[in-house]
């Protein structure tokens, strides 16, 4: 097939939606016309249209192995390769360096953060920092001493809201506490 043939077809396969398809068709014709930037330039467009997920399926079944014939993987597919592993905190980082050189994709940060919530943290919880909890005591072994809380523990108030009279004051000045804390940092 010829390259011009390649590309009208790859193109046809955009405009119906076969992205994977169109791909196909690109790669041929680059193994023909390995300089033709133009070809190149719209093959990375079609390529951003996919979700990182579907160009691991178009690489292979078995994401432990890239296959090499196709070069290198992307850092998004890379990412994408480790999270079908169940190796979220590599994921995370393939992500990182993927976003980092393309700050402006959306879908890059979106899977990030996803990655980010998936993955186990990388130290240990500092427990010295944590709130105390009350201690449990026996039946009629006398009151407990609680420790101090914390400000922001004794700040919270979990009592029922009362009721008001105007609904739209009362709003308006719980938003006015909401912003004067907000003011304070």
């Amino acid at each position: 097939m010829s390259p011009a043939e390649l590309e009208q077809r790859a193109e046809r396969a955009v405009r119906r939606g076969e992205l994977l398809v169109a791909l196909e068709h690109f790669d041929a014709y680059l193994a023909q016309q390995p300089d033709d930037e133009r070809v190149r330039q719209r093959m990375e467009s079609v390529r951003a249209l996919l979700q990182p997920s579907e160009l691991v399926s178009r690489r292979r079944a078995e994401p432990e192995e890239p296959d090499p014939e196709h070069g290198t993987l992307s850092d998004a597919e890379l990412g994408e390769m480790h999270a079908s592993a169940g190796r979220f905190n590599d994921a995370a980082a393939a992500y990182e360096r993927a976003y980092a050189a393309n700050p402006k994709n959306e879908l890059l940060r979106e899977r990030l953060e996803e990655l980010r919530a998936l993955a186990r943290p990388t130290t240990k919880a500092d427990l010295g920092q944590a709130e105390k909890l009350a201690p449990v005591t026996a039946p009629g072994a006398g009151p407990a001493k609680v420790p101090p809380r914390s400000a922001k523990a004794v700040g919270a108030s979990f009592a029922p809201m009362p009721s008001r009279k105007d609904p739209v004051k009362f709003l308006e000045s719980l938003l006015d506490r909401v912003r004067a804390l907000r003011r304070k940092g």
